[in-house]
C-alpha cells in the first residue's frame, strides 16, 4: 500500500515544505498536526461566546440582550453534534479553524427583525448567520434546528 501511494505522499511533503519551512513541523505531534489541518471538532459554547460577533438589525433592541441570552442557552443545551452541524450551516466547516488570534473567519450573528415564521440562514462565505428575532426561546431552538436540517446556506 505504501508502494502506491510513496510518488504522492512525497509531492505533497515537497508541497508542504515549500510553504513552511522544513523544522516547522518538527515539535508538533500528530494530535497538533491534526489540529492544524483540521480546526476543533468539539465545538465549546463559551469559546463560541468569546469569538462571535453579534450585530443587531432587529430594529427592536429591547428585547436583544435576552434574544442573546437565548441564543447561547439553546446551543448549550445541543448535543456535540447538533453543535457541529450548527457550526456547518454557519461557516460551511464542521469545525473550528483554529489560528493565533482565535478562530477563522470571525463569527457573526446578524439578529433580523422580529419574525416567527422564517427559518435561520447563513452565508457561508463570510461565517454569517442571520437569526430573526424569534418571539420566543423555543422558537428559536425550533427554527435553528429545522435551519440546519434544511440547510438554507450557501449564498
Amino acid at each position: 500500500m505504501i508502494n502506491l501511494v510513496e510518488q504522492s505522499l512525497q509531492h505533497l511533503r515537497l508541497g508542504v515544505f515549500n510553504v513552511l519551512p522544513s523544522t516547522s513541523l518538527d515539535y508538533l505531534s500528530p494530535e497538533d498536526f491534526r489540529l492544524l489541518l483540521n480546526g476543533i471538532c468539539n465545538i465549546n459554547v463559551t469559546t463560541l461566546v468569546t469569538y462571535t460577533t453579534i450585530n443587531d438589525e432587529s430594529e427592536t433592541t429591547v428585547r436583544i440582550n435576552q434574544f442573546k441570552k437565548w441564543f447561547w442557552s439553546v446551543l448549550e443545551k445541543f448535543n456535540a453534534v447538533k453543535r457541529q452541524d450548527l457550526v456547518y450551516f454557519w461557516t460551511s466547516c464542521p469545525t473550528l479553524s483554529a489560528s493565533e488570534g482565535g478562530f477563522l473567519p470571525q463569527l457573526l450573528v446578524i439578529i433580523r427583525p422580529a419574525d416567527d415564521q422564517h427559518l435561520s440562514t447563513a452565508n457561508t462565505y463570510i461565517s454569517r448567520l442571520y437569526v430573526p428575532l424569534y418571539s420566543s426561546k423555543t422558537i428559536l431552538k425550533l427554527k435553528l434546528k429545522y435551519a440546519i436540517k434544511t440547510k438554507m446556506f450557501g449564498f
